[in-house]
């Protein structure tokens, strides 16, 4: 029994390592004329005057493209070269006016590389991503998979203001709010990253103390904006 137990489970690992393309944000990969490494994958509201349209957001990828031969590299589309899919649904990249260094196309000289960003528009609701790179000079493929990062400021906030009214609540329960209140304490965080440090939730709700909603919306979207949060890498 023992035997066949160990016999299964190497057929099942076998079977998942072939299933698994092996590439993820990160991780480099190349043939004999250009690497390429996938350096982020970021999901996020808007850029500056670029917005995505109704239920959709941005995707922004950061990539890297080097040159491997001795002689200079011809001009290079590689917003061509890039198939981004998701599911049996396919996205076209986007320009975008606010997004600086966006890398659609390069010439390079003998081991030079560039790092850049190419932008799509894709529904709110889409989560897991296929991106198959096709290598221009000898034409073989390499497949990422991965899971954006969601830095979008208005799911941050919205997950921020819900948490500083849960905690103005239990503060107003009579005679053992605040006690509850200093129990429970704890910094504000979303998806594993702190969005407000413990030190600074008080803060916060003195601040926006007889705002209406929308402008402590507002503050909070300023607030997240100004520590950093929401920001392309």
């Amino acid at each position: 029994m023992t035997k066949i137990l160990l016999v299964a489970m190497i057929a099942v690992l076998a079977t998942a390592t072939a299933c698994s393309s092996g590439l993820t944000r990160g991780d480099r990969t190349g043939d004999e004329a250009h690497a390429f490494l996938l350096h982020s994958a970021q999901i996020i509201d808007k850029l500056d005057g670029d917005t995505p349209g109704e239920g959709n957001t941005f995707l922004i990828i950061k990539y890297e493209v080097e040159h491997l031969r001795s002689q200079r590299d011809a001009q290079r589309q590689w917003n061509e070269q890039i198939v981004l899919a998701s599911g049996d649904d396919f996205f076209d990249p986007v320009p975008l006016k606010s997004l600086d260094n966006e890398l659609w196309q390069t010439i390079l000289a003998s081991g030079e590389s560039r790092t850049g960003y190419i932008a799509y528009a894709v529904p709110d609701e889409v989560g897991d991503f296929k991106l198959t790179l096709t290598f221009p000079v000898s034409g073989t493929e390499s497949v990422y998979e991965f899971r954006p990062v969601d830095i979008r400021i208005s799911a941050n906030a919205d997950f921020v203001m819900s948490r500083l009214d849960q905690i103005e609540r239990t503060r107003g329960i009579p005679l053992i709010g605040g006690l509850l209140a200093s129990f429970t304490s704890s910094p504000i965080r979303y998806l594993g990253i702190i969005l407000v440090p413990e030190d600074e939730v008080n803060q916060l709700l003195e601040g926006m103390k007889g705002f209406p909603e929308d402008a402590r919306l507002a503050a909070i979207e300023a607030y997240l904006l100004s520590h950093g949060h929401g920001k392309l890498e």
